[in-house]
C-alpha cells in the first residue's frame, strides 16, 4: 500500500498527502528553469532543469533525452560535461570539470594554470542527492551513485557506489537491467504526478 496519495490538480496546484495530511503543494511549471537562459552545446526538449541550479559554461554541456537535473545542482562545465539519456539527479549534485595546478614549481598554493578534464555520464544513471563528481570521471551505463558519494574515479556499468571516496558496494541485477532496457521501460519523471 502506498502511504503517499497523489491527487489531481486543484486550482492549478498538485498536492501530495501523507497519511491523510497535506505535506506538499506546488505548481509543476514553477519548479523548472527556463532552458533558454543557458546556451547549451546540446539539450533535448524533454529534459528538465529544476530551480536553484547553478550552471557555468553551459556552452560545454550536452544533455540527452529524459534527463532531470534536481534542484540546487552546481555544474561547472569548463572542461566539458556529457549527460546521456535517462539520467536523473537528486538535489544538490555537484559536477566539477576543472582543477588548479597545485604541483606548480613556482607558486603556492597553486599557479595560474587550470587543468580541464571532462565528465561523462552514460545512459540510465541515477545520481543521488548531494553527490560530488570530480573532473575526469566517467559514470558508465546503468550505474547508481549513492547519496552524498564523492566520485573520484570511473564507475563501472551497473555498479552501485557510495562513500567518500565512492567505492563499489554491489552491482545491479544485470539481467533485469538488460530486460528493462530492451523493453524501453524508462522512468518518465514528467508522468510521476498525474
Amino acid at each position: 500500500m502506498n502511504i503517499f496519495k497523489k491527487i489531481k490538480k486543484t486550482n492549478g496546484r498538485r498536492q501530495i498527502y501523507f497519511l491523510g495530511i497535506k505535506i506538499f503543494s506546488y505548481k509543476r511549471k514553477e519548479t523548472i528553469l527556463k532552458k533558454e537562459k543557458f546556451q547549451f552545446k546540446k539539450i533535448a526538449k524533454n529534459s528538465e532543469i529544476q530551480q536553484g541550479c547553478r550552471i557555468h559554461h553551459s556552452e560545454n554541456i550536452s544533455i540527452g533525452q529524459n534527463v532531470r537535473i534536481g534542484t540546487g545542482a552546481l555544474i561547472e562545465g569548463m572542461g566539458g560535461v556529457i549527460i546521456k539519456d535517462n539520467v536523473i539527479f537528486g538535489p544538490d549534485v555537484t559536477i566539477w570539470t576543472a582543477n588548479h595546478n597545485y604541483e606548480s614549481p613556482d607558486k603556492l598554493p597553486y599557479d595560474e594554470k587550470v587543468i580541464y578534464r571532462s565528465v561523462i555520464i552514460e545512459d540510465n544513471v541515477w545520481v543521488g542527492g548531494k553527490s560530488i563528481i570530480l573532473p575526469g570521471v566517467t559514470i558508465h551505463e546503468g550505474a547508481v551513485i549513492g547519496m552524498g558519494a564523492v566520485v573520484t574515479k570511473d564507475v563501472p556499468s551497473g555498479a552501485v557506489v557510495g562513500g567518500n571516496p565512492a567505492k563499489v558496494l554491489k552491482y545491479r541485477d544485470i539481467q533485469q537491467y538488460k530486460k528493462l532496457k530492451s523493453q524501453k521501460s524508462f522512468y518518465l519523471f514528467k508522468d510521476e504526478i498525474k
